[in-house]
C-alpha cells in the first residue's frame, strides 16, 4: 500500500471516529482549536504529523494504536 492510500485510510478512520462521537466537522474543529477546513483536509487524506494525529485521536477519545495497527496490517499484507 502506498503512502497516499495509508493517509486516506487514516483520514477515513478519523472521520468514522468523529461520526461515531456524534460530532460535526465544526464541533471537531472547535475541540482541536483548528478551522473546519483542516478537519475536511485530513479526513480526505491530507498528511498529518504524529502529534496532530495523536491530538485528534485523543480528542475523539479514540486509541491511536487502532489505526496504527490497521496500517501495519495493510503493510504486512503486501508482497
Amino acid at each position: 500500500m502506498d503512502n497516499i492510500k495509508q493517509h486516506q485510510k487514516i483520514g477515513e478512520w478519523l472521520k468514522m471516529k468523529r461520526e461515531q462521537a456524534g460530532l460535526s466537522k465544526a464541533q471537531m474543529a472547535a475541540l482541536i482549536e483548528r478551522d473546519k477546513a483542516f478537519v475536511g483536509r485530513y479526513e480526505s487524506g491530507q498528511r498529518l504529523d504524529f502529534i496532530q494525529f495523536t491530538n485528534i485521536a485523543l480528542a475523539l477519545k479514540a486509541k491511536p494504536a487502532e489505526v496504527i495497527a490497521l496500517c501495519i496490517t495493510d503493510r504486512e499484507g503486501e508482497s
